[in-house]
Protein backbone atom coordinates (compact mmCIF):
# COMPACT_ATOMS: atom_id res chain seq x y z
CA UNK A 1 0.00 0.00 0.00
CA UNK A 2 1.62 3.02 -0.93
CA UNK A 3 0.97 6.11 1.33
CA UNK A 4 -0.12 9.47 -0.44
CA UNK A 5 2.55 12.10 -1.01
CA UNK A 6 2.88 15.01 1.66
CA UNK A 7 3.32 18.15 -0.68
CA UNK A 8 4.19 20.59 2.32
CA UNK A 9 6.80 18.79 4.30
CA UNK A 10 7.05 15.53 2.18
CA UNK A 11 7.92 13.33 5.34
CA UNK A 12 5.99 9.88 3.87
CA UNK A 13 6.94 10.30 0.39
CA UNK A 14 6.93 6.85 -0.76
CA UNK A 15 8.38 5.34 2.32
CA UNK A 16 6.24 2.15 1.99
CA UNK A 17 6.00 1.52 -1.40
CA UNK A 18 8.26 -2.04 -1.71
CA UNK A 19 8.80 -1.09 -5.48
CA UNK A 20 10.48 1.55 -4.15
CA UNK A 21 12.63 0.09 -1.20
CA UNK A 22 14.73 -1.53 -4.05
CA UNK A 23 16.23 1.26 -5.42
CA UNK A 24 16.72 3.40 -2.86
CA UNK A 25 18.73 0.65 -1.12
CA UNK A 26 22.42 0.80 -0.99
CA UNK A 27 24.10 -1.55 -3.28
CA UNK A 28 25.62 -3.24 0.21
CA UNK A 29 22.18 -4.42 0.64
CA UNK A 30 20.60 -7.12 -0.87
CA UNK A 31 17.46 -5.83 -1.62
CA UNK A 32 19.14 -3.21 -3.82
CA UNK A 33 19.84 -6.70 -6.31
CA UNK A 34 16.98 -8.27 -6.73
CA UNK A 35 15.64 -5.94 -9.57
CA UNK A 36 19.07 -6.23 -11.07
CA UNK A 37 19.15 -10.16 -11.46
CA UNK A 38 18.17 -11.72 -14.28
CA UNK A 39 17.42 -15.19 -15.76
CA UNK A 40 19.08 -15.28 -18.78
CA UNK A 41 17.90 -17.71 -21.84
CA UNK A 42 19.34 -19.00 -24.88
CA UNK A 43 18.32 -20.99 -27.94
CA UNK A 44 18.47 -24.76 -28.33
CA UNK A 45 19.08 -26.81 -31.48
CA UNK A 46 15.50 -27.52 -32.10
CA UNK A 47 14.79 -23.32 -31.74
CA UNK A 48 13.30 -23.51 -28.79
CA UNK A 49 14.02 -20.55 -26.09
CA UNK A 50 15.08 -22.66 -22.90
CA UNK A 51 15.37 -19.85 -19.88
CA UNK A 52 18.09 -21.15 -17.25
CA UNK A 53 16.51 -21.22 -13.68
CA UNK A 54 19.39 -20.00 -12.09
CA UNK A 55 19.47 -16.28 -11.41
CA UNK A 56 22.59 -14.32 -12.81
CA UNK A 57 23.59 -10.74 -12.58
CA UNK A 58 26.16 -8.58 -14.36
CA UNK A 59 28.71 -6.57 -12.52
CA UNK A 60 30.70 -3.19 -13.66
CA UNK A 61 34.26 -2.47 -11.64
CA UNK A 62 36.88 -0.02 -12.76
CA UNK A 63 36.26 -0.39 -16.35
CA UNK A 64 35.84 -4.19 -16.56
CA UNK A 65 32.38 -6.23 -16.46
CA UNK A 66 31.08 -9.77 -16.24
CA UNK A 67 28.59 -12.20 -15.69
CA UNK A 68 28.23 -14.29 -12.55
CA UNK A 69 26.04 -17.41 -12.13
CA UNK A 70 24.56 -17.31 -8.59
CA UNK A 71 23.61 -21.36 -9.01
CA UNK A 72 20.20 -20.61 -7.26
CA UNK A 73 16.59 -20.01 -8.48
CA UNK A 74 15.88 -18.23 -4.93
CA UNK A 75 16.03 -14.89 -5.47
CA UNK A 76 16.82 -13.87 -1.83
CA UNK A 77 19.58 -16.06 -1.66
CA UNK A 78 20.59 -15.13 -5.19
CA UNK A 79 20.20 -11.22 -4.16
CA UNK A 80 22.56 -12.36 -1.01
CA UNK A 81 25.54 -13.58 -3.17
CA UNK A 82 25.17 -10.93 -5.55
CA UNK A 83 25.93 -8.52 -2.82
CA UNK A 84 28.82 -10.85 -1.47
CA UNK A 85 30.36 -10.48 -5.06
CA UNK A 86 30.21 -6.32 -5.05
CA UNK A 87 31.77 -6.31 -1.69
CA UNK A 88 34.57 -8.69 -3.04
CA UNK A 89 35.26 -6.70 -5.90
CA UNK A 90 35.44 -3.30 -4.39
CA UNK A 91 37.76 -4.47 -1.24
CA UNK A 92 40.10 -7.50 -3.21
CA UNK A 93 39.44 -6.75 -7.11
CA UNK A 94 38.75 -8.82 -9.97
CA UNK A 95 41.48 -11.69 -9.74
CA UNK A 96 40.71 -12.32 -6.46
CA UNK A 97 36.74 -12.14 -6.86
CA UNK A 98 37.04 -14.34 -10.17
CA UNK A 99 39.22 -16.46 -8.35
CA UNK A 100 36.54 -17.04 -5.50
CA UNK A 101 33.00 -17.02 -7.80
CA UNK A 102 34.03 -17.80 -11.12
CA UNK A 103 37.05 -20.22 -10.41
CA UNK A 104 36.94 -22.04 -14.00
CA UNK A 105 37.74 -18.38 -16.16
CA UNK A 106 41.50 -17.80 -16.42
CA UNK A 107 41.91 -13.93 -15.30
CA UNK A 108 45.04 -13.79 -16.35
CA UNK A 109 44.61 -15.07 -19.91
CA UNK A 110 43.18 -11.82 -20.15
CA UNK A 111 45.77 -9.35 -18.89
CA UNK A 112 49.03 -9.50 -20.14
CA UNK A 113 52.33 -10.22 -18.35
CA UNK A 114 54.41 -7.85 -16.78
CA UNK A 115 57.29 -8.96 -19.06
CA UNK A 116 54.48 -8.97 -22.26
CA UNK A 117 53.53 -4.78 -21.45
CA UNK A 118 57.58 -3.86 -20.56
CA UNK A 119 58.47 -5.23 -24.04
CA UNK A 120 55.28 -3.55 -25.97
CA UNK A 121 55.69 -0.49 -24.45
CA UNK A 122 59.54 -0.67 -25.71
CA UNK A 123 58.59 -1.43 -28.62
CA UNK A 124 55.59 1.02 -29.59
CA UNK A 125 56.05 4.04 -26.50
CA UNK A 126 57.76 7.01 -27.46
CA UNK A 127 59.90 6.69 -24.21
CA UNK A 128 63.88 6.84 -24.74
CA UNK A 129 65.01 3.41 -24.05
CA UNK A 130 67.19 4.54 -21.57
CA UNK A 131 63.86 6.04 -20.03
CA UNK A 132 62.00 2.81 -20.52
CA UNK A 133 65.05 0.89 -18.73
CA UNK A 134 65.05 2.91 -15.61
CA UNK A 135 61.57 2.87 -14.95
CA UNK A 136 60.84 -1.02 -15.57
CA UNK A 137 63.60 -1.55 -12.97
CA UNK A 138 61.44 0.26 -10.32
CA UNK A 139 58.04 -1.09 -11.62
CA UNK A 140 59.61 -4.49 -11.40
CA UNK A 141 60.98 -3.95 -7.98
CA UNK A 142 57.32 -2.88 -7.07
CA UNK A 143 55.96 -6.06 -9.03
CA UNK A 144 58.89 -8.52 -7.04
CA UNK A 145 57.08 -6.94 -3.55
CA UNK A 146 53.47 -7.18 -4.38
CA UNK A 147 54.13 -11.03 -5.56
CA UNK A 148 56.81 -11.64 -2.58
CA UNK A 149 59.16 -13.66 -5.21
CA UNK A 150 61.72 -12.82 -2.58
CA UNK A 151 60.15 -14.61 0.22
CA UNK A 152 61.93 -16.84 2.67
CA UNK A 153 64.86 -16.32 0.68
CA UNK A 154 67.96 -15.76 2.69
CA UNK A 155 71.94 -15.47 2.27
CA UNK A 156 72.95 -16.54 -1.22
CA UNK A 157 69.60 -17.49 -2.39
CA UNK A 158 68.54 -13.93 -1.77
CA UNK A 159 71.66 -12.20 -3.85
CA UNK A 160 71.65 -14.78 -6.95
CA UNK A 161 69.35 -12.10 -7.91
CA UNK A 162 72.24 -9.78 -8.35
CA UNK A 163 74.29 -12.45 -9.88
CA UNK A 164 74.74 -11.55 -13.76
CA UNK A 165 77.52 -14.12 -14.47
CA UNK A 166 76.07 -17.47 -13.97
CA UNK A 167 72.06 -16.44 -14.48
CA UNK A 168 70.92 -15.63 -11.33
CA UNK A 169 69.81 -12.09 -12.27
CA UNK A 170 68.47 -13.55 -15.96
CA UNK A 171 66.35 -16.17 -13.47
CA UNK A 172 64.65 -14.14 -11.44
CA UNK A 173 63.88 -11.67 -13.73
CA UNK A 174 61.82 -13.69 -15.17
CA UNK A 175 59.85 -14.80 -12.11
CA UNK A 176 59.10 -11.30 -11.74
CA UNK A 177 58.32 -10.95 -15.41
CA UNK A 178 55.71 -13.63 -15.76
CA UNK A 179 53.65 -12.20 -13.12
CA UNK A 180 50.21 -11.22 -13.81
CA UNK A 181 49.61 -7.23 -14.66
CA UNK A 182 46.47 -7.74 -12.73
CA UNK A 183 48.68 -7.52 -9.44
CA UNK A 184 48.86 -4.08 -9.87
CA UNK A 185 45.54 -2.30 -8.48
CA UNK A 186 45.45 0.97 -6.79
CA UNK A 187 44.63 -0.90 -3.57
CA UNK A 188 47.88 -3.30 -4.06
CA UNK A 189 50.05 0.04 -4.64
CA UNK A 190 48.77 2.09 -1.66
CA UNK A 191 49.66 -1.34 0.49
CA UNK A 192 52.83 -1.13 -0.97
CA UNK A 193 53.88 2.09 -0.34
CA UNK A 194 52.55 1.91 2.91
CA UNK A 195 54.73 -1.12 4.09
CA UNK A 196 57.89 0.44 2.47
CA UNK A 197 58.11 3.28 4.73
CA UNK A 198 56.97 1.69 7.52
CA UNK A 199 60.25 -0.83 7.45
CA UNK A 200 61.81 2.69 8.24
CA UNK A 201 60.40 2.46 11.65
CA UNK A 202 60.44 4.77 13.88
CA UNK A 203 64.09 6.72 12.27
CA UNK A 204 62.97 9.88 11.25
CA UNK A 205 66.07 10.24 8.53
CA UNK A 206 65.29 6.61 7.63
CA UNK A 207 61.89 7.33 7.32
CA UNK A 208 61.70 10.24 5.25
CA UNK A 209 64.24 8.65 3.04
CA UNK A 210 61.95 5.76 2.84
CA UNK A 211 58.85 8.41 1.57
CA UNK A 212 61.21 10.20 -0.91
CA UNK A 213 62.26 6.50 -2.74
CA UNK A 214 58.63 5.34 -2.53
CA UNK A 215 57.47 8.47 -4.22
CA UNK A 216 59.98 8.10 -6.80
CA UNK A 217 59.15 4.76 -7.26
CA UNK A 218 55.49 5.16 -7.59
CA UNK A 219 56.05 8.09 -9.98
CA UNK A 220 58.39 6.64 -12.48
CA UNK A 221 55.82 3.89 -12.58
CA UNK A 222 53.48 5.56 -13.44
CA UNK A 223 54.67 7.15 -16.84
CA UNK A 224 55.02 3.56 -18.32
CA UNK A 225 51.09 3.88 -17.96
CA UNK A 226 50.51 7.59 -19.12
CA UNK A 227 47.54 7.89 -21.60
CA UNK A 228 50.31 8.67 -24.02
CA UNK A 229 52.09 5.05 -23.63
CA UNK A 230 48.96 3.19 -23.18
CA UNK A 231 46.83 4.87 -26.45
CA UNK A 232 49.62 2.77 -28.53
CA UNK A 233 50.09 -0.64 -26.98
CA UNK A 234 48.28 -3.92 -28.27
CA UNK A 235 48.75 -5.88 -24.92
CA UNK A 236 45.18 -6.79 -23.36
CA UNK A 237 45.74 -4.76 -20.22
CA UNK A 238 44.04 -4.31 -17.05
CA UNK A 239 42.22 -1.08 -15.50
CA UNK A 240 44.67 1.73 -15.13
CA UNK A 241 46.58 0.39 -11.75
CA UNK A 242 47.54 4.51 -10.76
CA UNK A 243 44.04 5.94 -11.27
CA UNK A 244 43.15 7.23 -7.77
CA UNK A 245 46.79 6.62 -6.10
CA UNK A 246 47.42 9.56 -4.36
CA UNK A 247 51.95 9.86 -4.50
CA UNK A 248 52.31 11.63 -1.50
CA UNK A 249 55.08 14.76 -2.30
CA UNK A 250 57.59 13.99 0.64
CA UNK A 251 58.88 17.34 0.54
CA UNK A 252 62.37 18.76 -1.09
CA UNK A 253 65.43 16.92 -0.12
CA UNK A 254 67.45 20.44 0.17
CA UNK A 255 71.41 20.69 -0.41
CA UNK A 256 72.97 21.21 2.39
CA UNK A 257 77.20 21.63 1.49
CA UNK A 258 79.70 20.36 2.95
CA UNK A 259 82.44 21.70 1.08
CA UNK A 260 84.66 24.41 0.97
CA UNK A 261 84.85 25.58 -2.91
CA UNK A 262 88.43 27.58 -2.16
CA UNK A 263 89.82 24.99 -0.04
CA UNK A 264 88.73 21.79 -2.39
CA UNK A 265 89.85 24.17 -5.90
CA UNK A 266 93.44 24.51 -3.97
CA UNK A 267 93.39 21.06 -2.89
CA UNK A 268 92.89 20.02 -6.89
CA UNK A 269 95.48 22.33 -8.15
CA UNK A 270 98.42 20.83 -5.67
CA UNK A 271 97.09 17.68 -5.93
CA UNK A 272 95.18 16.45 -8.87
CA UNK A 273 96.74 18.65 -11.61
CA UNK A 274 100.24 16.75 -11.94
CA UNK A 275 99.59 13.67 -10.82
CA UNK A 276 96.03 13.10 -12.48
CA UNK A 277 95.45 15.63 -15.00
CA UNK A 278 92.24 13.88 -16.20
CA UNK A 279 90.83 13.99 -12.72
CA UNK A 280 91.71 17.80 -12.20
CA UNK A 281 89.72 18.67 -15.42
CA UNK A 282 86.66 16.71 -14.75
CA UNK A 283 86.38 18.70 -11.29
CA UNK A 284 86.74 22.31 -13.33
CA UNK A 285 84.20 21.47 -15.50
CA UNK A 286 81.56 20.62 -12.86
CA UNK A 287 82.62 23.11 -10.04
CA UNK A 288 83.30 25.88 -12.49
CA UNK A 289 80.81 25.08 -15.28
CA UNK A 290 78.42 23.32 -13.61
CA UNK A 291 77.80 20.68 -15.98
CA UNK A 292 75.90 17.53 -15.15
CA UNK A 293 78.43 14.36 -15.25
CA UNK A 294 77.02 13.56 -19.24
CA UNK A 295 77.42 16.74 -20.31
CA UNK A 296 81.11 16.96 -19.67
CA UNK A 297 82.14 13.50 -20.19
CA UNK A 298 80.41 13.84 -23.85
CA UNK A 299 81.58 17.54 -23.99
CA UNK A 300 83.74 17.95 -27.66
CA UNK A 301 86.19 21.02 -28.34
CA UNK A 302 84.03 22.64 -30.38
CA UNK A 303 81.29 23.59 -27.75
CA UNK A 304 84.12 26.11 -25.99
CA UNK A 305 83.66 28.91 -27.43
CA UNK A 306 87.50 30.71 -26.49
CA UNK A 307 86.84 34.10 -27.74
CA UNK A 308 83.73 34.67 -25.98
CA UNK A 309 84.42 32.65 -23.06
CA UNK A 310 81.58 30.06 -22.93
CA UNK A 311 80.62 26.37 -22.93
CA UNK A 312 77.31 25.74 -25.47
CA UNK A 313 75.41 22.59 -24.11
CA UNK A 314 73.90 21.24 -26.82
CA UNK A 315 72.76 18.15 -28.77
CA UNK A 316 75.34 16.35 -30.80
CA UNK A 317 76.13 13.72 -32.34
CA UNK A 318 76.96 12.28 -28.79
CA UNK A 319 74.72 13.72 -26.89
CA UNK A 320 71.16 14.16 -25.59
CA UNK A 321 69.90 16.74 -23.33
CA UNK A 322 67.99 15.54 -20.76
CA UNK A 323 65.22 18.41 -21.14
CA UNK A 324 64.98 21.50 -24.15
CA UNK A 325 65.89 23.57 -21.07
CA UNK A 326 69.13 21.77 -20.55
CA UNK A 327 70.64 23.11 -23.91
CA UNK A 328 72.33 26.42 -22.75
CA UNK A 329 75.20 28.60 -22.79
CA UNK A 330 77.69 28.59 -19.93
CA UNK A 331 79.93 31.35 -19.25
CA UNK A 332 83.80 31.33 -17.78
CA UNK A 333 85.51 32.48 -15.54
CA UNK A 334 88.80 33.74 -17.00
CA UNK A 335 90.83 31.01 -14.70
CA UNK A 336 88.96 28.58 -16.15
CA UNK A 337 89.20 29.18 -19.79
CA UNK A 338 92.92 29.44 -18.90
CA UNK A 339 92.77 25.88 -17.93
CA UNK A 340 91.03 24.31 -20.59
CA UNK A 341 93.20 26.32 -22.96
CA UNK A 342 95.95 24.65 -21.23
CA UNK A 343 94.38 20.54 -22.15
CA UNK A 344 93.15 21.66 -25.85
CA UNK A 345 97.43 22.53 -26.61
CA UNK A 346 97.80 18.81 -25.87
CA UNK A 347 94.43 16.99 -26.52
CA UNK A 348 94.51 14.55 -29.92
CA UNK A 349 90.68 14.04 -29.60
CA UNK A 350 87.53 15.84 -30.39
CA UNK A 351 86.47 15.61 -26.85
CA UNK A 352 87.53 17.37 -24.06
CA UNK A 353 87.82 13.94 -21.50
CA UNK A 354 89.92 11.33 -22.41
CA UNK A 355 88.18 8.51 -22.63
CA UNK A 356 86.47 5.56 -25.14
CA UNK A 357 84.32 5.99 -27.56
CA UNK A 358 80.52 7.64 -27.19
CA UNK A 359 77.69 5.41 -26.94
CA UNK A 360 74.41 8.14 -27.10
CA UNK A 361 72.07 4.30 -27.85
CA UNK A 362 73.17 2.80 -24.66
CA UNK A 363 70.23 2.18 -22.15
CA UNK A 364 72.30 2.33 -18.93
CA UNK A 365 74.66 4.82 -16.95
CA UNK A 366 77.36 4.71 -20.13
CA UNK A 367 79.78 6.92 -19.68
CA UNK A 368 83.38 7.51 -22.02
CA UNK A 369 85.32 8.36 -19.40
CA UNK A 370 84.17 6.04 -16.61
CA UNK A 371 87.81 5.70 -14.68
CA UNK A 372 88.06 9.32 -14.48
CA UNK A 373 85.05 10.05 -12.68
CA UNK A 374 85.47 6.72 -10.62
CA UNK A 375 88.71 8.27 -9.09
CA UNK A 376 87.25 11.61 -8.76
CA UNK A 377 84.14 10.25 -6.61
CA UNK A 378 87.13 8.33 -4.33
CA UNK A 379 88.94 11.58 -3.99
CA UNK A 380 86.13 13.73 -3.06
CA UNK A 381 85.19 11.20 -0.68
CA UNK A 382 88.77 11.72 0.82
CA UNK A 383 88.19 15.48 0.99
CA UNK A 384 85.38 14.72 3.50
CA UNK A 385 82.06 15.29 1.11
CA UNK A 386 79.52 12.98 2.53
CA UNK A 387 77.29 12.49 -0.21
CA UNK A 388 76.69 9.53 -2.04
CA UNK A 389 76.83 11.52 -5.57
CA UNK A 390 80.29 13.32 -4.57
CA UNK A 391 80.86 14.59 -7.94
CA UNK A 392 77.42 16.17 -8.67
CA UNK A 393 77.52 17.82 -5.12
CA UNK A 394 80.31 19.68 -7.09
CA UNK A 395 77.55 20.78 -9.39
CA UNK A 396 74.79 21.64 -6.74
CA UNK A 397 77.73 23.85 -4.89
CA UNK A 398 78.58 25.80 -8.25
CA UNK A 399 74.57 26.42 -8.45
CA UNK A 400 75.44 27.62 -4.92
CA UNK A 401 77.97 30.07 -5.48
CA UNK A 402 75.99 31.80 -9.02
CA UNK A 403 72.88 32.31 -6.99
CA UNK A 404 74.64 33.95 -3.85
CA UNK A 405 76.14 36.50 -6.30
CA UNK A 406 73.54 36.82 -9.27
CA UNK A 407 70.54 35.37 -7.44
CA UNK A 408 68.14 32.56 -7.78
CA UNK A 409 67.45 33.10 -12.10
CA UNK A 410 70.96 33.44 -12.96
CA UNK A 411 71.74 29.89 -11.28
CA UNK A 412 68.59 28.12 -12.91
CA UNK A 413 69.78 29.41 -16.45
CA UNK A 414 73.88 28.64 -15.00
CA UNK A 415 72.14 24.83 -14.55
CA UNK A 416 69.71 24.80 -16.97
CA UNK A 417 67.12 23.80 -15.17
CA UNK A 418 63.19 24.10 -16.39
CA UNK A 419 61.57 25.39 -13.51
CA UNK A 420 63.44 27.76 -10.60
CA UNK A 421 61.90 25.51 -7.88
CA UNK A 422 64.15 22.38 -8.75
CA UNK A 423 66.95 25.19 -8.61
CA UNK A 424 65.97 26.46 -4.35
CA UNK A 425 64.98 23.38 -3.48
CA UNK A 426 67.62 20.55 -4.52
CA UNK A 427 70.91 22.70 -5.81
CA UNK A 428 71.04 25.99 -3.82
CA UNK A 429 72.15 26.33 0.05
CA UNK A 430 71.87 30.01 1.50
CA UNK A 431 75.68 31.78 1.55
CA UNK A 432 74.71 35.15 2.39
CA UNK A 433 74.31 35.91 6.34
CA UNK A 434 70.19 37.56 6.82
CA UNK A 435 70.10 39.15 9.88
CA UNK A 436 67.56 41.91 11.89
CA UNK A 437 69.48 44.38 12.58
CA UNK A 438 68.48 45.40 16.32
CA UNK A 439 70.19 47.52 18.97
CA UNK A 440 73.01 45.47 20.96
CA UNK A 441 71.83 44.84 25.04
CA UNK A 442 73.98 47.05 26.71
CA UNK A 443 73.19 50.16 24.21
CA UNK A 444 71.03 53.27 25.29
CA UNK A 445 67.38 53.49 23.91
CA UNK A 446 67.23 54.38 20.32
CA UNK A 447 67.01 57.62 18.55
CA UNK A 448 64.69 56.70 16.26
CA UNK A 449 60.78 57.23 17.07
CA UNK A 450 57.85 55.75 15.93
CA UNK A 451 54.96 57.39 14.88
CA UNK A 452 51.37 56.60 15.58
CA UNK A 453 49.79 55.37 12.73
CA UNK A 454 47.79 57.77 10.97
CA UNK A 455 43.40 57.53 10.80
CA UNK A 456 41.96 56.41 7.91
CA UNK A 457 40.31 58.84 5.69
CA UNK A 458 36.68 58.91 6.37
Amino acid sequence: MKTSEDFQNRTETGQTNPADSAVRAARTHQDYWKPRLKQRQYQDRDGRIVIIPEWQVRMFHLGKEAWFNLETANQAAAAAKARDIFLSLVAAGWPATLAKYKPSVQFKASVCTLGEFLADVGKRGHLRPITVRRYSGMLRRIMADLAKVDAGLKGKALRAKYDHVNGGHKAWLKKVDDQSLSLLTPESLAAWRNEYTARAAADPIARKSAERSAASFLRCSRALFSPDVLRVLKVPLPPTPFAGVKIKDPGPQRYHSDINPEWLLACAARELRKANPQQYLALVLCLWGGLRRKEADTLTWAQIDFQARQIHIRRTAHFEPKTEESQRTVDLAPGALDVLRGYMKGSTSEFVLEGGDSNPTATYGYYRADRTWRQLQAWLKEKGIKQRKAVHALRKESGSLVASAFGIEAARQHLGHRDISTTSAHYVEKRRRIEVPLPAENAGPSRTRLRKPRRASQ
